[in-house]
């Protein structure tokens, strides 16, 4: 009876938790607190679902103040320079979390003004006009803010456009959908230049269009006349065009120099992002000042494409490449850190696990934060990062650095606290066929080591068309085989089992049949059997065809010069030629002995010739082993098998020479 109560028990618990509402997602929430003209926002974290095995879970803060300022800081203060209801919004980033990124926050802000806060950006150039960031990495489902950063670093005012390019075309599917754009100097959407697929989600919450709040006046709605563009922009433009999908396109106007502008842009990463998880992509921003004194100016962000947020991460710039292509194929990965201690370290060591068939010897570091030179072959006591190589693959390590900590007092741009470094490697030129993967260990200091996730790249399949020739014959007649001819498709240097499809033409020509004898003979009625009557009928032709065949198999490559396969085929048999029969009665005599012979009577000979022509289709199966050049040819391949009929099977054979490309 306890057992029966405790099965019901469990069977309704079941049942109402199925039944109960999902819990509902979470939302970024702040506090403003004024003091004097200076406002000083703080967050509300909603609960966090911790990785497990992974660091403590922790919030990143982005906040857009609505007067075109923003901050990375977790509590930050900002005064307004005009009086005002601003809509400020703070987007939550989640960090070893795992759960759904928090739902955006806006919230009214009302100052009456002051003395404001130096306008923040994205440089990291002093001569830079352009620069993007990102507030996140991006994640499939999930959206981001893009910051579009611009500035006048020349003497002369300027109207002119600002370009975003995104979803490049060298990846099947589109990764982002643009959802809306925040401006607040008066840039205006350029339609006649903007192009991007439909959207088909709504961004979380609407936004109304501010006007321009910069000091000067109101901005004129009315659209300047078109200006062309310059021959710089023009290839800038053009070469963008090649490589992106999207674009939107924003006009400006009345750029004085030195003036530095942000503007902000919401993209929503699609559901197809997820097959391209660890894997570089970019996006691109121009400006095309109409001013010919201005030059334009173009800026490259390289982010990565996640499947959760971790600061300690590894990607790979082609998570798709091209086989045939291998000898001039080269891999960039990023390594990505960040020190979530509370306090800095001095030495960061990145263990690198590098797959076979990547050539250790022609690794090259392409870039690396902290900036530091290369060590020498004996470091001393400054800053520098070390390279070396073990069985396993990579080590870089930087030695004698200060990288703070993100929980380290009075640390707040988080930044400071992360780095990373970028390497190019080449495959070798006999790298397998397969798909192969790298992870990272990470170890600041004497702490435990914190692994990354694994950045997987995989080989397009690749079409190989081959060329066959060969000849097919009986095991037991070699002389009496003909000739054939076609072409094959399969996967280009596959080093798994493969598919395969031939198609081999046949022909034979006019070939005689072996003439066949029949005989049969009439007794006369005569009762001493002194005659006897002989038919004699001889069956005979000559014979040719053209043949269509199909064979579909599959195959292994066990080495460079070794493979085998097995399949079957279709035949389909066009025989042309004619048949020849002649017909010869004779009459024999026997006489008695002592008496002279009668030669024979003819008594009949004819003969007559008929068309000959049939279709026929004819199955079969098989196996093969081939030798060579088995990748690529040429190879020699010895095919033996069975043609399938109805009462009995006939055995041949095939020997083949085949080339693929």
């Amino acid at each position: 009876m306890r057992t029966l109560l405790f099965f019901s028990a469990l069977f309704l618990t079941g049942i109402l938790r199925a039944q109960s509402p999902p819990a509902p997602p979470r939302e970024a929430d702040f506090n403003t607190t004024t003091a004097g003209q200076a406002i000083r926002f703080s967050p509300q974290f909603p609960p966090l679902q911790q990785i497990a095995g992974a660091p403590a879970a922790f919030y990143s803060c982005f906040w857009e103040f609505g007067d075109g300022h923003f901050s990375f800081e977790e509590n930050p203060v900002h005064v307004y320079e005009k009086p005002g209801d601003y809509a400020a919004l703070l987007e939550l980033t989640n960090n070893y979390d795992d759960g759904k990124k928090p739902k955006k926050k806006k919230k009214s802000v009302l100052t009456g003004g002051g003395t404001g806060t130096a306008m923040a950006d994205v440089f990291s150039k002093s001569d830079q006009m352009i620069a993007l960031k990102t507030n996140s990495q991006p994640k499939a489902g999930e959206g981001l803010t893009c910051i579009i950063s611009y500035r006048n670093n020349s003497k002369f005012t300027t109207d002119g456009r600002l370009h975003l390019f995104f979803n490049e075309k060298k990846f099947p599917a589109s990764h982002f959908r643009f959802d809306t754009a925040r401006t607040y100097f008066g840039e205006m959407p350029d339609n006649a230049w903007t192009f991007a697929e439909p959207v088909d989600s709504k961004a979380d919450f609407d936004w109304v269009w501010l006007p321009e709040l910069h000091p000067g006046g109101g901005v004129s709605t009315a659209a300047p006349a078109d200006v062309p563009f310059s021959a710089d922009a023009q290839e800038m433009l053009a070469k963008a065009r090649k490589t992106y999908r999207g674009e939107q396109v924003w006009r400006f106007t009345q750029l004085r120099p030195g003036e530095k502008r942000n503007l902000f842009v919401d993209l929503s990463g699609t559901a197809k992002m997820l097959k391209d998880t660890t894997a570089f992509i970019h996006l691109e921003g121009v400006i095309t000042p109409f001013d010919p004194a201005v030059p334009p100016e173009r800026f490259e962000l390289e982010i990565e494409i996640v499947s959760s947020h971790d600061p300690n991460a590894i990607a790979v710039s082609d998570n798709r490449v091209n086989y045939r292509f291998l000898k001039r194929q080269k891999l960039d990965y990023k390594v990505r850190f960040q020190n979530n201690g509370e306090g800095p370290a001095s030495t960061v060591q990145l263990d690198i696990e590098v797959p076979d068939g990547l050539n250790l010897g022609r690794m090259k570091p392409v870039e690396w934060y902290p900036a530091c030179p290369i060590c020498p072959k004996t470091p001393g006591t400054g800053s520098c990062l070390d390279t070396s190589t073990t069985k396993e693959g990579l080590v870089f390590t930087f030695r004698n650095i200060y990288l703070p900590g993100s929980r380290q007092k009075g640390v707040s741009d988080k930044d400071s606290t992360q780095g990373f470094v970028k390497y190019r490697i080449e495959p070798e030129r006999d790298m397998p066929k397969r798909a192969f993967r790298s992870r990272a260990k990470i170890v600041f200091d004497k702490n435990p080591p914190i692994y990354t996730n694994f950045s997987k790249t995989r080989f397009k399949p690749g079409l190989s068309p081959g060329l066959k020739a060969g000849y097919a014959f009986d095991p037991a007649d070699s002389g009496n085989g003909y000739f054939f001819a076609g072409a094959s498709i399969s996967p280009y240097k596959s080093w798994k089992v493969f598919p395969q499809v031939e198609l081999l033409t046949g022909f034979k020509g006019n070939t005689a049949l072996p003439g066949q004898v029949y005989r049969d003979s009439v007794v006369l009625a005569d009762v001493d059997f002194k005659r006897v009557t002989y038919r004699d009928s001889t069956l005979g032709g000559e014979r040719k065809f053209v043949s269509f065949e199909m064979p579909v198999l599959l195959r292994k490559n066990f080495s460079r010069f070794f493979g085998a396969g097995a399949g079957a085929s279709v035949r389909v048999l066009l025989e042309d030629g004619e048949d020849r029969t002649q017909v010869k009665v004779t009459r024999v005599f026997f006489t008695p002995p002592g008496v002279p012979p009668q030669p024979p009577q003819i008594l009949r000979d004819e003969s007559s010739v008929h068309p000959y022509s049939a279709t026929t289709t004819r199955f079969s199966v098989f196996g093969e082993l081939n030798f060579g050049s088995v990748r690529a040819g040429p190879a020699l391949g010895v095919r033996a098998g069975v043609v399938l009929g109805k009462e009995e099977t006939e055995p041949f054979m095939q020997a083949s020479v085949e080339w693929k490309f």
